[in-house]
């Protein structure tokens, strides 16, 4: 039954436990195995993408909205387990369409002064949750119909502010929902894909300046355009990456090249 719940698919309740677990439940674990994994990766390499996950409105009390499981939250947690407090400072940047109030309510709870949460969403959808609200270090509400321009304008100015009061995070979680493209049924807003593009770029180049590792999940989307839009904006992401290596090679020759042996 708390499956259908969650899901919003009243049918799944008529089914054996067995079959839901296995065909719902286990991949969403996947999921979150994936957000824990690649938070780690992003400690080692710098960034990590996970190809899921973002399940931003579960909590450890409960799920809705297609979230069964708090896989940002448990990443958080395991990530500062392992690392013995060497990574404490946490920022989340939650781009979904919708106020990510399950990560919210859990900072709530635990009473996480260590995490800095900057959420911008469509203030007139789900899920509308007032209490969560108190969490948001950043809160930018936008509203049905936000464009381009708005967008990138209120994002820039965001970060800005969240580069300020949080100078130095350990890790940043990019929450990157696609949800907020133009059509997306359950988004509202009217943002192009060349602007999904230019958010993802942002906000790992404000995770560069700031000098912190970056972990990406991908979260909601439900428009056809979502799958095309996303791979687009990682092949940008990853060539922009394979390039920046590539000068930092080229960099590191002409150094050793001038520079005579020992005299380093």
């Amino acid at each position: 039954m708390k499956v259908a719940q969650v899901t919003e698919l009243a049918p799944l309740a008529m089914l054996p436990h067995c079959l839901v677990d296995r065909q719902v439940l286990r991949p969403m674990r996947t999921h979150v195995g994936g957000t824990v994994l690649a938070a780690a990766l992003a400690i080692v390499h710098g960034w990590a993408i996970n190809l899921g996950g973002g399940m931003h409105h579960a909590h450890r009390e409960d799920g809705s909205g297609w979230c069964p499981y708090a896989d940002i939250t448990l990443a958080i947690h395991k990530i500062r387990e392992a690392s013995a407090g060497a990574v404490q400072q946490v920022m989340v940047v939650d781009l979904d369409v919708h106020q990510g109030n399950g990560v919210e309510r859990d900072k709530l709870h635990y009473n996480d002064k260590d995490l800095y949460i900057v959420d911008m969403y469509n203030s007139r959808t789900f899920p509308m949750d007032t209490k969560a609200k108190a969490a948001i270090n950043v809160k930018v509400e936008l509203i049905p119909g936000t464009t381009d321009e708005i967008y990138l304008s209120r994002l820039h100015a965001a970060l800005d502010t969240a580069a300020q009061e949080f100078p130095n995070p350990q890790l940043v979680v990019y929450n990157a929902g696609t949800d907020i493209l133009t059509g997306d049924p359950l988004g509202g807003f009217a943002v192009s894909p060349a602007a999904v593009q230019q958010r993802d770029a942002t906000v790992f180049g404000f995770a560069d300046r700031l000098k912190a590792p970056v972990v990406m999940v991908l979260s909601g989307g439900y428009t056809r355009a979502s799958a095309g839009v996303i791979v687009e904006s990682l092949t940008s992401l990853l060539r922009g990456m394979a390039a920046k290596l590539q000068g930092s090679a080229a960099e590191a020759s002409l150094v050793a090249d001038t520079c005579p042996a020992g005299d380093t």
